[in-house]
């Protein structure tokens, strides 16, 4: 399944979009994260902590670090690098986030597990 988030262009810098992509297996709602790295590549990642099976944002819509190069978890403070969702600090070191497929086609912006 693919759903559009939005247009190519409302996705700048240190903005971070959501989107519903249904439910998984076991009934938890499947949600990826749509941002820009560093170098201004638009990738996605499943809204799911590695280390419990929570949003990052635990739906306050708090995810990147005061440098923009990570997503945080709200619930223990792990740090995801944003480029490649690998976490580089807290109890899920050395695990990364589920990435998702990203399509852009005349400007917007379409996500799928």
């Amino acid at each position: 399944m693919e759903v559009w988030v939005c247009r190519e262009s409302e996705l700048s810098e240190g903005v971070v979009r959501t989107a519903q992509l249904g439910h998984d297996r076991d009934g938890r709602p499947i949600q990826a994260l749509l941002l820009r790295d560093e170098s201004g590549t638009i990738v996605a990642y499943r809204n799911l902590c590695q280390h419990l099976p929570v949003p990052l944002d635990g739906g306050t819509g708090e995810l990147l670090s005061e440098d923009g190069m990570h997503l945080i978890c709200g619930t223990h403070g792990a740090a995801y690098r944003v480029h490649d969702g690998y976490c580089v600090e807290g109890p899920c070191e050395g695990m990364a986030l589920l990435p998702l497929t990203v399509r852009v086609a005349d400007g917007d912006l379409f996500v799928s597990p």
